[in-house]
C-alpha cells in the first residue's frame, strides 16, 4: 500500500521540529550549541563543490567512434554504501563535446575513492563500473581497455560541476513500500532527545525518500543516485565561430582570438562566457551553446570580450601562457 504524506503531515512535522529546538535550547545550551555547530559543519562539507580525482582516456566505438575521457570525481554529496552488500552510489554527469573528443563526470563518495586507491583491483572495479553504467545510461558501446591519462581533469572545474549538479529536484518514491528510509542526522537525533525527555511516542518522521534502498535480495553492482536531464542543453546549436592564433616576430603564440557569430542576441548580458586554461564555454540561454579546446593554455585572469551589437560578433581575446 502506497503511504499519502500530506502538506499537512509536513506542517506538523516542520512544528515538531521547531518545538524539538526550542527545547534543546532550553534545557542543555551547551549541547544545543553543539549540536547546531556540528550540523552546521556537516552542512558545509555536503556543499563543497566536486574535485576532480583522476581521468580516464577511453573510446566509444557505436554508434559514432570517438575519443572518450572519464572525469572520476569525488563529491561529498554521494553517499559512501552502507555496506559491503549494498551498492555503490554513483552520480552523473552529461556528455559534452570537445574539439578533440567527448567528456562525462563520474562522481564518488570520497571515501569509496579513498579505498580504492590503496586497492588497483577496487580501483579497476570502480572505473569499469563507471564504464558500464555510461554505457547503459547513454546507449553506446565503449571500448573495454582504458588507460588514466597524465592529468586529473579534462576541461574545466566549472563545467564539471554544472553537470554534476543538474539533478532530479524530486527523486522517485519507491512504490509499494510505505515505510520510507529516513535521513539519521538532523531529525532522527533531534526525535531521539525528545524520546529520551519526554518519554512518549512521537508522530511519524519526515519521509525522505532514498533511492539506494535495496529494492531486492539481489546486491546491485551500481546505483543511480541522480539523473541529467538531457534535452535542452543537447538541442541548443553550436554558432557560428572562428578561432586564430596571433604570433609574434618570433613565431612564438602571443594570443587565441575567438569570433563567434550570435545572431538574435542583442547584448552580452545575454552571454554566459567562462574560460580556463585550456578550453572555453559560451552559453546563450535557449539559443547557443559552444564548447571549444583550447589549442594553446591561455591566461583566464586577462580575457576579454567585446560584443558588437550591428553585426553581433563576439570578440574574445585570450593571451597566451
Amino acid at each position: 500500500m502506497e503511504s499519502s504524506f500530506t502538506q499537512k503531515d509536513m506542517l506538523a512535522q516542520v512544528n515538531q521540529l521547531w518545538s524539538m529546538l526550542d527545547d534543546m535550547a532550553e534545557n542543555s545550551p551547551e549541547s544545543y550549541q553543539k549540536f547546531i555547530q556540528r550540523h552546521m559543519k556537516e552542512g558545509k562539507e555536503f556543499m563543497t563543490p566536486p574535485e576532480p580525482n583522476l581521468c580516464i582516456h577511453t573510446k566509444i566505438l557505436e554508434p559514432d567512434e570517438k575519443i572518450l575521457f572519464i572525469n572520476i570525481c569525488q563529491w561529498n554529496r554521494v553517499p559512501a554504501p552502507m555496506s559491503e552488500a549494498h551498492p555503490v552510489p554513483i552520480s552523473a554527469g552529461q556528455l559534452e563535446n570537445l574539439s578533440d573528443g567527448t567528456v562525462v563526470a563520474i562522481a564518488y563518495n570520497p571515501e569509496v575513492l579513498k579505498r580504492a586507491h590503496q586497492d588497483h583491483v577496487e580501483l579497476d572495479q570502480l572505473i569499469r563500473l563507471a564504464m558500464k553504467y555510461i554505457e547503459e545510461q547513454y546507449q553506446i558501446t565503449l571500448c573495454h581497455s582504458y588507460h588514466v591519462a597524465p592529468f586529473q581533469l579534462k576541461g574545466n572545474a566549472k563545467m564539471m560541476k554544472e553537470s554534476l549538479e543538474r539533478i532530479q529536484k524530486q527523486p522517485a518514491t519507491n512504490k509499494g513500500n510505505s515505510s520510507c528510509a529516513t535521513d539519521n542526522s538532523l531529525l532522527e537525533e533531534l526525535k531521539s532527545i525528545a524520546l529520551i525527555r519526554e518519554k512518549q511516542e512521537t508522530s511519524p518522521s519526515i519521509c525522505i525518500t532514498r533511492e539506494d534502498a535495496p529494492k531486492s535480495t539481489k546486491t546491485k553492482l551500481i546505483e543511480e543516485i541522480s539523473s541529467t536531464d538531457l534535452q535542452n542543453r543537447d538541442l541548443l546549436p553550436s554558432p557560428w565561430h572562428e578561432l586564430s592564433v596571433t604570433k609574434d616576430n618570433a613565431g612564438h603564440p602571443q594570443s587565441l582570438i575567438l569570433k563567434v557569430k550570435l545572431r538574435g542576441v542583442h547584448s552580452v548580458a545575454e552571454c554566459d562566457l567562462s574560460v580556463s586554461k585550456d578550453d572555453l564555454l559560451l552559453v546563450v540561454p535557449g539559443r547557443y551553446r559552444l564548447l571549444l579546446n583550447l589549442p594553446q593554455a591561455v591566461n583566464e585572469e586577462t580575457v576579454a570580450a567585446k560584443f558588437n551589437k550591428a553585426n553581433y560578433i563576439l570578440l574574445v581575446t585570450m593571451p597566451t601562457l
